[in-house]
């Protein structure tokens, strides 16, 4: 399962198309609110339960800090493996992804063909 977590409507709308056609077809959720995608992932947790996460950094009420603070101490069965999508160039935001396990990289929008290609030989048979 697939979740995009990002504040913008355009941007979302365009990753979701990115993904559908180079990763997965189904099984993509998007969220405009991090709060709803928490619940919605929270509700999940269960043994052999696979998730990828793209998510924005800036986001109003709950940034993507606070999530992944949050989904670190709620989740506990699932393997999730998270992207950073962010128009952030910040040195210190990219630095602090390394605080957090389940972030695997650190990506610089808009998403393209080609993160999803190395993403996928990355990942190998973790979608399988």
């Amino acid at each position: 399962m697939v979740f995009i977590i990002d504040d913008d409507k355009t941007t979302v709308f365009l990753h979701k198309i990115l993904v559908k056609s180079q990763l997965v077809s189904e099984g993509i959720q998007t969220f405009f609110d991090p709060k709803a995608a928490l619940e919605s992932i929270v509700s999940l947790d269960s043994e052999g339960q696979k998730i990828l996460i793209f998510l924005d950094i800036n986001m109003p009420e709950m940034n993507g800090w606070d999530f992944l603070d949050e989904l670190q101490m709620r989740v506990n069965l699932l393997d999730i493996k998270v992207i950073i999508l962010t128009s952030s160039l910040s040195k210190t935001d990219k630095d602090k992804c390394s605080e957090y396990p389940m972030v695997i990289d650190y990506w610089e929008k808009p998403m393209g063909v080609d993160h999803l290609i190395q993403l996928k030989k990355q990942l190998g048979d973790w979608f399988s």
